[in-house]
C-alpha cells in the first residue's frame, strides 16, 4: 500500500508507455531532453514523485519494441478525449543512470518500450552519446483522475506543473515489492 501524498507535477510520456507502466510490463523510461526542456534542452530529474501524464503527440508504432507495437499500441494510438487527460498512475523515481554505452541500453529489451533503432536515435540526440535510464516504482490510483487539458500542458517537455494537485490516497503498486526489487537488481547488473 502506498503513502498518501499530494502531487503537483506530471511527467509527460507517450500514452502507450503509460499503459505499459500501469500494467507493470515496463519499469523504465529513457530521457535525454526535448525542444522545450529547461536548462538548455536536457532532461533533469526535477521531481522524485509525479503523476504520469499520457500524451499522444509523436507516438508512432514503428518506434516501439515489437511487443508494444501492433494491437497493443493501436488501443492508445489516438486521444479518446482531446479536451481532458486521464491520470491513472503516479510514480517515484527510484534510480537514475546516465548510460554511455548504447548496447547496454538496448540489452534491457522489454524493460523498455522502444525499438533498438529508436533507442539509438535518442542516444545520439544532439551529438551527445548517452541516455538517462530512469527506474520507476509505479502506483495505480484507485480510479482515474480526469483533468481538463490546459494550454500550459502543451509542448515537448517532460515536467508539467498541474493546475490542481492530485492526491494518491488508496493507490496500489502495479507490481509487488519482491518482483520490483528483483527486476531493479537485474537492471542494475546490466547497466554497471
Amino acid at each position: 500500500m502506498s503513502v498518501s501524498v499530494s502531487l503537483s507535477h506530471g511527467l509527460q510520456e507517450w500514452a502507450v508507455a503509460c499503459r505499459a507502466l500501469e500494467a507493470g510490463h515496463i519499469t523504465l523510461l529513457v530521457r535525454k531532453g526535448g525542444i522545450h526542456e529547461r536548462g538548455g534542452g536536457l532532461f533533469e530529474l526535477s521531481h522524485q514523485q509525479f503523476v504520469l501524464m499520457p500524451t499522444y503527440l509523436h507516438q508512432q508504432a514503428e518506434r516501439l519494441h515489437p511487443s508494444f507495437a501492433g494491437e497493443y499500441f493501436s488501443e492508445v494510438a489516438t486521444d479518446p478525449q482531446p479536451a481532458s487527460i486521464a491520470i491513472r498512475t503516479w510514480a517515484t523515481a527510484v534510480h537514475i543512470w546516465q548510460v554511455n554505452d548504447l548496447l547496454r541500453v538496448q540489452s534491457l529489451g522489454t524493460e523498455l518500450l522502444w525499438s533498438a533503432d529508436e533507442l539509438a536515435t535518442r542516444f545520439a540526440y544532439r551529438d551527445q552519446p548517452w541516455l538517462y535510464v530512469v527506474a520507476l516504482r509505479v502506483y495505480r490510483l484507485p480510479s482515474p483522475c480526469i483533468i481538463a487539458d490546459h494550454p500550459s500542458y502543451a509542448g515537448c517537455r517532460s515536467w508539467i506543473p498541474l493546475q490542481s494537485p492530485i492526491t494518491t490516497a488508496q493507490s496500489q503498486p502495479v507490481i509487488d515489492d519482491e518482483t520490483h526489487a528483483a527486476r531493479l537488481a537485474a537492471i542494475g547488473k546490466q547497466l554497471h
